[in-house]
């Protein structure tokens, strides 16, 4: 196997996967080093200095969180993030709210419209919501049906859908009939979201986007849910406890396809829940050439092959301060990982 230059000291990931006490395969120790806007291509604006990463399967980008008329994406061709003009961004901050499947959707911060992509460089006027009101707050997106909702934080106009191919301006009707979520994802031809109390998970089938019910219901735990996410073929959600007001017990649970069960993965943090310690599903990735899910958080690169189990992998260098976390990875095939930081983006070169 060949490394690039920027990694150091392969590990061996033994088959504490397959209990044979094996080599299985090699895992570098990857070098990490923090990126900022200017990195991406974007120019200050305002001295802000949030920048994100997405993935929509297809297509990468870098969001700078700013009324800055760009949008950052990976050229393939030649190797570099590259910037491209999108107007939309003059009016207000972007936000994205879905990507995966080769779709983004975005909004422009304090609209209701929706914004969409399917290359990370043009962006189309998708659709808006007609008297929605306070802040649009995530979004799904069924490829195999065209079928797109987008959740508002408000419990009067919770919801709003569609059944287009995202590139014309077309009104998506209120849902009243949907509970508030405060997450949702795509899974399966499933919409799935976590209510806005966290303690309940919701379905609907992406055809009958009006028919919602409860499929996880309040424990007697008291648990709370939170980043529910669909990576390759499983869905993930993090899950935390309180007891007796002591330290937060956080542990990353897999939910079953029909949203009746949820099953504990080894990875669990005890503490605070502003930690980077805590086991995030949004920075869950599929990494197709080693057959495994990767998941990052502080200092550690965890590999698992179903999503249950799942080894760490030390990472000196991936660190952050006092109560940040990571916000979101990705893989740039064939370039590197990037995980969200607090102004900034950590990079890992892996050719």
């Amino acid at each position: 196997m060949t490394y690039h230059a920027g990694f150091n000291n392969p590990l061996a990931i033994w088959t504490a996967f397959g209990g044979k006490g094996e080599m299985e395969m090699s895992i570098p120790v990857l070098g990490w080093t923090k990126r900022y806007r200017s990195y991406f291509g974007y120019s200050s604006t305002g001295g802000e200095t949030r920048i994100s990463v997405f993935d929509n399967g297809n297509a990468q980008i870098a969001v700078y969180y700013a009324k800055n008329p760009n949008m950052s994406y990976f050229n393939h061709s030649t190797g570099e993030w590259t910037l491209s003009p999108v107007t939309w961004w003059n009016h207000g901050e972007p936000e994205i709210l879905h990507a995966a499947d080769g779709v983004f959707l975005a909004k422009i911060t304090g609209f209701g419209n929706i914004i969409a992509s399917f290359d990370g460089i043009t962006w189309h006027n998708a659709g808006y919501c007609t008297d929605a009101s306070n802040a649009m707050v995530g979004g799904a997106y069924d490829v195999t049906t065209n079928a797109g909702i987008v959740t508002w934080w408000s419990s009067a106009k919770p919801l709003y859908h569609t059944y287009d191919d995202l590139t014309e301006r077309t009104e998506w009707p209120l849902i009243t009939s949907a509970p508030v979520l405060r997450y949702v994802t795509h899974h399966k031809g499933r919409y799935v979201g976590v209510e806005s109390g966290d303690r309940d998970l919701w379905t609907a089938m992406t055809n009958t986007p009006g028919f919602w019910a409860i499929g996880i219901s309040e424990d007697s735990h008291d648990s709370r849910y939170m980043f529910i996410t669909s990576v390759h073929n499983r869905l993930f959600v993090m899950r935390w406890r309180r007891p007796n007001n002591d330290d937060y017990v956080v542990t990353l649970c897999v939910v079953s396809d029909n949203v009746s069960q949820i099953t504990e993965t080894n990875l669990e943090h005890v503490g605070p829940l502003a930690d980077n310690r805590i086991p995030n599903p949004q920075n869950i990735l599929w990494m197709a050439s080693w057959g495994k899910y990767v998941l990052f958080n502080e200092g550690t690169m965890h590999l698992s092959d179903d999503g249950l189990y799942w080894e760490a992998i030390p990472q000196p260098g991936l660190t952050t301060q006092q109560y940040e976390t990571f916000g979101g990875a990705i893989y740039v095939p064939g370039h590197g990982f990037y995980i969200k930081g607090n102004g900034y983006v950590y990079e890992a070169l892996h050719g």
